[in-house]
């Protein structure tokens, strides 16, 4: 099975910068659309995306994999080129780029090879990417669906204390990329958001609201967003929402960059979207 996308796409995302995206379509005509959203340092040509894009066409199912704008890749899609970029993200610019594909998606602007249905229209997202989802699917009516694999229940991670200290001294927040090793910043610009809009951004109180059919996908041996996460959504989602515990799974199901093939928890974890997918849009 080939993993290359049948076709691809640009648009312009928050601030000017450029939308990048994938397109994987299936045989069948005029069928579901999934906007696939990686996750924080997550890019669309990440492991395992690429294969999930693949594999969603050959049950049926369009998929759209994008690189948010201010994810910190540039034209070379396997590296943070970008980091001037990244500085600078913030929620709001993510949930505009996610309403500009969505845009484009109603208007036949994704592809010309084949037209998806953009009013059977779902968002599955990965970590940073699962809450960006919970968002959207409050946000905008014409998402009709969401599953979130590993999703964040809070719009910022790293303690109040840590931030405030590295803005002073640094103007930035540095994190490391585990991969890379590069140092990455996050601006001023993200969290001062986040002070100014909690309201907008808190993730909780958007699934509190969620009203579309919502699929949570959770490794128990999660090392980054754990399960307890998971469980926090789960008290204040509504009966549209359904949680996978995927026994001894990680973080991102097995995959890794490069990848090196399908895993048994990623396979399942791919195999409930779909099925979730197909019986919601």
């Amino acid at each position: 099975m080939t993993n290359s996308p049948d076709d691809t796409f640009t648009l312009k995302g928050a601030d000017g910068a450029k939308i990048a995206g994938d397109v994987y379509l299936p045989e069948n005509d005029s069928p579901p659309l999934v906007i696939v959203i990686h996750g924080f340092k997550g890019f669309k040509d990440w492991g395992c995306f690429p294969w999930i894009g693949r594999t969603l066409a050959n049950a049926g199912l369009a998929a759209a994999c994008v690189n948010l704008s201010h994810n910190g890749v540039g034209d070379n899609p396997e590296t943070f080129g970008r980091l001037d970029l990244f500085e600078r993200d913030t929620w709001s610019k993510r949930v505009y780029d996610v309403t500009q594909v969505i845009d484009a998606a109603q208007h036949g602007l994704l592809t010309d090879k084949a037209q998806p249905n953009p009013a059977r229209l779902g968002i599955l997202g990965h970590s940073m990417g699962g809450g960006l989802a919970v968002l959207m699917g409050v946000k905008d009516t014409r998402v009709r669906s969401i599953v979130t694999l590993a999703g964040v229940a809070r719009p910022n991670r790293i303690p109040e204390d840590a931030v405030e200290t590295c803005l002073r001294d640094l103007g930035h927040v540095p994190i490391e990329n585990g991969r890379t090793h590069q140092i990455m910043p996050i601006g001023r610009e993200f969290f001062d958001e986040l002070k100014q809009h909690p309201e907008a951004f808190d993730i909780k109180a958007a699934a509190a609201r969620l009203d579309v059919p919502w699929l949570l996908i959770q490794g128990s041996a999660d090392e980054t967003v754990p399960l307890e996460e998971a469980h926090e959504l789960m008290e204040v989602a509504g009966d549209n929402a359904k949680l996978l515990v995927i026994e001894d799974a990680g973080h991102t199901f097995g995959a890794a960059h490069p990848f090196a093939g399908s895993t048994p928890h990623l396979e399942q974890a791919a195999d409930a979207g779909i099925a979730h997918f197909k019986a919601t849009l």
